[in-house]
């Protein structure tokens, strides 16, 4: 009896804990969550992460960074953007089941007054621009159009939330940026 209960106990715990994480990824997509920004260098957070971000890629897929040292610091929360690039480094693996390469990049980037006006919404100004592009499957334009909907996902049953790329547009916009 008394394991049959533990077992229970440890069970109701971890939904428990899934569910946690579950409003958490909810919240970062209806842009809700707190977020603590403090000004960070965004090189020394990627150099950091180098380890991190290599161990689930295995040995068939090549990382690349590219940090380009004029990169500027951003006011940011540095555990979400932590989570941000490990969700965009997973994706990446997936789409490249045979193996490729998977490139990191920074660097600054303005948006004109013009572009501002013709472009994505994004107002004027200067951003720090980080990259994550591989060499995997692609995605086709009805995915493209979905991929950033909370709970879409291209994976199997118990193979994901389809939450990742939601938390990762979620966190972007409401740090004041723009997924592409």
């Amino acid at each position: 009896l008394a394991f049959s209960m533990r077992r229970k106990i440890e069970t109701a715990i971890k939904a428990g804990m899934r569910a946690a994480d579950l409003t958490h990824r909810l919240l970062a997509f209806a842009r809700r969550q707190a977020l603590m920004p403090k000004l960070t260098e965004i090189n020394e957070l990627i150099r950091s992460m180098v380890p991190l971000l290599q161990r689930p890629l295995g040995p068939k897929i090549a990382t690349t960074f590219i940090l380009d040292p004029n990169t500027c610091a951003a006011e940011i929360d540095r555990s979400q953007l932590e989570m941000a690039l490990l969700n965009l480094t997973l994706n990446a693996r997936d789409a490249m089941p045979e193996g490729g390469s998977l490139t990191i990049s920074t660097g600054n980037a303005t948006t004109t007054q013009k572009q501002a006006l013709t472009g994505n919404g994004q107002p004027a100004g200067d951003y720090v621009v980080i990259s994550v592009a591989d060499t995997g499957t692609g995605m086709s334009d009805e995915i493209k159009a979905r991929a950033f909907d909370p709970f879409f996902t291209t994976k199997g049953v118990g193979k994901g939330t389809g939450l990742g790329l939601s938390m990762v547009y979620g966190f972007v916009k409401q740090s004041g940026g723009h997924v592409k």
